[in-house]
């Protein structure tokens, strides 16, 4: 009932951002369309969202050149966090019209869930929240970026000036620290969906144990016994069999849906990086006013935001292993029901039929180096697996050496 609850407040908040009308019904424990007034409220404040833009980001970049106490690496570090308020928006426009899409995501997954008693475990309640948790450090960069020391709203030039504008600056900053909690609403429901369809995966996986369990109990040689069981097991895996090929196509419809959300909050948060690391270099570097504690926050930002890519890709690699898991045990199942071959009746054949098929569907999506099948991958640039976690770090790292040099040449 609490995680009912919770659901349905996520939803309500999403609606109250106007990200969609999407509104979760816990009597028939659907999403349903919210259509008048719900619809005119989300489409006005979307295309508020979309004519405040421009101006929000004229205040909050301002004269970038007029501003004395703002050096080179300070105008890079801010200008870093503005540029993404553009894509913020056009996620915004993105899952607008894939709702209804989005909303038979949804019921597909929840009547799956119910079938497995809706029981999500506490491993994916914890993995939810910890993501949560690393999310909200996105919050705390940009404010730091538009708000803290060296921010351009900040800029000493023209001070009375500046002192008019602040409710304004405010404003702005309000409504992009909006927009980032759109784009996080995005991701988090993403990963949510994820999580669950690995939940999913395990249960599945359980089933396909214990029948392997009731299979190995009986006598290999020919009998009622073994018949019977056998006569049982064959729906069974035929109905859970369906389940996985439909959670299959809806894993991969998530993904096709938002692949181009995830592709471009990753790329701000490489960005982001980047610029975190090469601005903690030029405050350890060039800063005559150091503090310890402003160091470790940055460390903490960097490694924050490091962890939560690493969880992005993390929930990806849980699934292809989890897949393997279910391949291990179909294929343990199969040879479970292979054991007895001279003594086969007919649904033991039908049942070894079935299974290989299963078997060979799974090597085909799990093969690791295929010709004609790829790997989940997002917009035909990389996978999303731990290796490109592994190249994303190396290249970060990179990056900076390379700006440092720069740095050096220029400023040494």
């Amino acid at each position: 009932m609490v995680q009912v609850n919770l659901l349905r407040i996520y939803f309500e908040v999403s609606r109250l951002i106007g990200l969609c009308n999407l509104h979760f019904d816990a009597r028939s424990q659907r999403f349903i369309l919210n259509h008048v007034p719900t619809v005119i409220y989300c489409i006005v404040l979307n295309v508020a969202y979309l004519l405040i833009l421009p101006f929000a980001l004229a205040l909050l970049t301002g004269d970038i050149y007029e501003c004395p106490n703002v050096g080179m690496f300070g105008v890079v570090y801010n200008v870093v966090a503005l540029t993404k308020l553009l894509a913020m928006l056009l996620l915004v426009i993105h899952v607008w019209t894939q709702r209804r899409r989005l909303q038979m995501l949804g019921n597909d997954i929840l009547e799956m869930l119910h079938k497995f008693r809706f029981a999500l475990g506490n491993d994916c309640r914890k993995r939810c929240l910890w993501k949560v948790l690393l999310t909200s450090s996105r919050f705390v960069l940009l404010t730091q970026q538009l708000v803290f020391r060296d921010s351009l709203v900040r800029c000493e030039a023209d001070s009375s000036f500046r002192r008019a504008m602040l409710p304004y600056h405010l404003a702005a900053i309000v409504y992009a620290l909006i927009l980032l909690l759109l784009a996080s609403y995005v991701d988090l429901t993403v990963y949510m969906m994820q999580v669950a369809g690995n939940w999913l995966l395990a249960n599945i996986s359980q089933e396909v144990q214990e029948m392997l369990q009731d299979l190995k109990a009986l006598p290999n040689r020919r009998g009622v016994p073994r018949e019977m069981c056998q006569r049982q097991i064959l729906p069974a895996w035929r109905k859970l069999w369906r389940r996985c090929l439909h959670l299959d196509g809806l894993l991969k419809q998530t993904v096709e849906v938002f692949q181009w959300q995830i592709l471009i909050n990753l790329l701000t948060i490489y960005i982001f990086n980047i610029a975190i690391l090469f601005r903690l270099w030029t405050y350890l570097t060039f800063d005559n006013d150091f503090n310890i504690w402003k160091g470790i926050v940055y460390v903490v930002l960097f490694l924050t935001h490091h962890a939560e890519i690493t969880m992005q890709f993390s929930v990806f690699e849980i699934n292809r292993s989890k897949w393997l898991e279910l391949l291990d045990r179909v294929g343990k199942l199969w040879l479970a029901n292979f054991s007895g071959s001279k003594y086969k009746n007919s649904y033991g054949i039908i049942l070894s039929r079935q299974l290989e098929i299963s078997i060979l569907f799974l090597n085909r999506k799990l093969h690791l180096h295929p010709k004609r099948v790829r790997h989940l991958h997002i917009a035909g640039l990389f996978d999303l697996s731990n290796s490109s976690v592994f190249e994303m770090s190396r290249s970060i790292i990179t990056h900076v050496l390379v700006l440092c040099q720069i740095a050096y040449k220029i400023y040494g």
